[in-house]
């Protein structure tokens, strides 16, 4: 940690200005910390008994100590005012820093070690106390590996209407990928065509074929109304990236949408219930039923100016009937035809 308490003068003291024959205590626990100070290493307070303090759930490593000092001067450089591990006694938090643009707070949240949901959901739920906005922003070591989707959802935050992760690298600064952009493995704008509708429906039929439980059962009730899901309409497969978040293949979710709305028009909160229905992963910044209702509506507003979808009455219909195959090869035929 760079700020600790002088046990003397009660004051906040950064560790740069600390002075080594005075004593020192964590502003969290308030445990004795020793003052770390030389030629080599970046000045710096670590407890006796680290084990002892709830608010540090993070070791102090070298990469973690640099990083916030590094964020603490790009920040400065181009917000109102920047703290660094500022003591919030309501609570009893220390974030990394905080900083402020006109009258607004964010906490910026720095993380390089690995952390477990149920600690990122305990902070979180403190600065919600505080109606603080957040931002985790994860280090060089949770770049040198490819990121699973279960650890995208622990520090994914909603920033301009999409699910994003951001990132330090000491020469390219702050940066951020879209949670498509990381699943997707390359970097595409929002209003640009994914153009993959036919990896998509070649993927389906594989999943047939090795006959996944959850396509199965998908494939059963349709059936019931002579139809298969290889055939599903094009409209199931965006053509357009969705946010992200679900566990499965987003057709799965689409399939049954149009399902539903080819039987009535239905209103926002009854998608809005089928929806959290399905299967998504947990998330750790954010509460989950946000994240669902950006995906729905990310899927609405493209399906309406694709002109598949209409509002009406305060209820999403079909603006049509939509085609439904028989086959692969009629389906990717039909697609060939339109482009």
């Amino acid at each position: 940690m760079f700020i600790a308490k002088n046990t003397t003068t009660m004051a906040y003291i950064d560790a740069n200005s600390a002075n080594v024959i005075d004593k020192y205590e964590c502003p969290g626990c308030g445990e004795p910390v020793h003052l770390k100070k030389g030629n080599i290493k970046i000045a710096h307070y670590a407890h006796k008994q680290f084990g002892q303090c709830h608010v540090s759930t993070e070791g102090e490593s070298a990469t973690h100590l640099q990083g916030k000092l590094a964020l603490f001067q790009y920040f400065n450089d181009r917000y109102d005012e920047v703290k660094l591990e500022p003591w919030l006694s309501e609570i009893k938090q220390r974030p990394d820093l905080m900083v402020r643009k006109g009258t607004t707070w964010t906490v910026i949240e720095f993380q390089c070690a690995p952390i477990t949901i149920e600690s990122i959901r305990e902070r979180m739920a403190g600065y919600r106390q505080l109606q603080l906005q957040v931002i985790w922003i994860l280090g060089e070591p949770y770049q040198k590996k490819r990121i699973q989707s279960s650890t995208m959802a622990k520090f994914a935050t909603l920033h301009r209407k999409e699910l994003k992760i951001f990132f330090w690298h000491a020469q390219e600064g702050i940066y951020y990928k879209a949670w498509w952009q990381i699943d997707h493995r390359k970097p595409v704008n929002r209003h640009k065509k994914v153009d993959n509708q036919v990896q998509q429906l070649f993927k389906i039929q594989q999943a047939i074929i090795q006959a996944r439980p959850q396509v199965c059962a998908i494939q059963k009730q349709l059936y019931a109304q002579n139809r298969n899901v290889v055939g599903i309409p094009w409209i199931c497969h965006p053509a357009y990236s969705l946010p992200g978040g679900l566990k499965i293949p987003q057709w799965q979710v689409t399939v049954r949408i149009i399902m539903l709305l080819e039987h009535k028009p239905i209103t926002i909160d009854a998608m809005y219930q089928h929806l959290f229905a399905q299967e998504w992963h947990e998330f750790g910044c954010l509460k989950l039923a946000d994240v669902q209702k950006l995906w729905l509506e990310c899927f609405l507003n493209d399906a309406i100016k694709l002109e598949k979808i209409q509002f009406i009455n305060s209820r999403f219909q079909l603006a049509g009937t939509v085609s439904w195959f028989d086959n692969y090869h009629d389906k990717l035929k039909a697609f060939q035809e339109n482009r």
